[in-house]
């Protein structure tokens, strides 16, 4: 018995001490917010077609004169010179459908 308790506090003690693994530090974990990026480089000013004359080749539209922009104009002359209700709409009628 005199033999056991010397053996037993050994044990205890090789126990009670730290594995290898745990008191290493790895190097690559430190440190692990790494260093700012510089800054992009500037782009360049390109003065593309934003900024240019159209090309000479190009021809000028006129707008378009749809049934719709007809009727609607022809509402707002008919109702700027006191036409409301059923003469309003023959009015609208007659002069969206001239054109």
């Amino acid at each position: 018995m005199a033999h056991g308790i010397p053996l037993v506090l050994v044990g205890c003690i090789l126990l009670a001490t730290p594995a290898d693994a745990q008191i290493k530090t790895f190097p690559e974990l430190q440190g692990r917010i790494p260093a700012l990026l510089p800054p992009p480089p500037q782009p360049p000013i390109i003065n593309g077609p934003g900024r240019q004359a159209p090309p000479p080749g190009v021809a000028k539209t006129t707008p378009l004169n749809t049934h719709g922009d007809r009727v609607t104009r022809c509402m707002h002359q008919g109702a700027v010179n006191g036409l409301h209700g059923g003469r309003l709409s023959s009015y609208v009628r007659r002069c969206g459908n001239s054109g």
